[in-house]
């Protein structure tokens, strides 16, 4: 791939992730993986993405900051990085293929229920907020996807789109924060070539964040719940993917 496409390639994937996670409150490795992964590197596209959610994310946190519940955020995040540590163990002791298909079912069974109208409202909110937050640390940690098991318990709560998604938005802020630290503690570092491209992508993104702000909007309840079960979706069929084509 010639310079000039891959810049129009990668800014058109940026883009799209950007106005995405941006309506949605998160998603954004979610689409843009996929696409970067083939054509940058599995290491390139860990260290873009992280880059380019954290723009991401910044600009959606200023937009948010008067809608968000700093008690469902803590407790959640709380949740995340007790998960996560049996997460890591646990990697090591069994294969991620099966782990991925684990979570790719579960959370294809859960929007299943969902889809029938089942129930599945947790009375008490906290210990709801803290499981959730334990799954998505835990599935962070042993198949690299972490957005879709706090998604889907949100929605169950049946919130308001403008604190589902603020709520969201900084909950993976922070798990954002910890990988940056993480990567940088393993002494990981953007390349000229890297940082060279994330300045051509920069603009495309800045375009998708913006017009997906005004597109959340724009949008009801009702279209912005169907939006979030998509990339639930894509994160079940991701992993599912990866799990079975390991194992083949």
């Amino acid at each position: 791939m010639t310079d000039i496409l891959l810049i129009v390639f990668v800014s058109i994937s940026v883009f799209m992730a950007s106005l995405f996670s941006t309506v949605t409150g998160f998603g954004f490795a979610l689409v843009a993986v996929p696409f970067l992964m083939p054509v940058l590197g599995a290491h390139e596209t860990v260290v873009f993405i992280i880059f380019g959610t954290c723009l991401v994310k910044m600009i959606v946190l200023w937009n948010t900051r008067k809608h968000f519940e700093w008690h469902t955020v803590a407790v959640t995040v709380a949740g995340s990085v007790l998960g996560s540590l049996p997460g890591s163990y646990l990697l090591n002791a069994i294969s991620p293929a099966y782990l991925q298909i684990l979570l790719g079912t579960v959370l294809v069974i859960v929007l299943f229920m969902m889809g029938m109208h089942f129930d599945l409202s947790v009375k008490n909110k906290t210990v709801g907020r803290i499981t959730a937050g334990f799954l998505s640390g835990f599935s962070a940690a042993t198949t690299s996807i972490s957005g879709p098991p706090v998604a889907l318990y949100f929605l169950t709560e049946g919130r308001d789109k403008l604190v589902t998604r603020a709520n969201m938005c900084w909950i993976f802020a922070f798990g954002n924060i910890g990988t940056m630290f993480s990567l940088a503690l393993s002494g990981s570092s953007i390349s000229g070539d890297l940082m060279l491209l994330a300045a051509y992508f920069t603009l495309p993104m800045l375009l998708g964040t913006w017009i997906g702000e005004r597109c959340f909007y724009k949008i009801n309840q009702h279209l912005f719940i169907r939006l979030t079960q998509i990339f639930i979706v894509i994160g079940a069929c991701t992993a599912l993917y990866r799990g079975i084509t390991a194992l083949l």
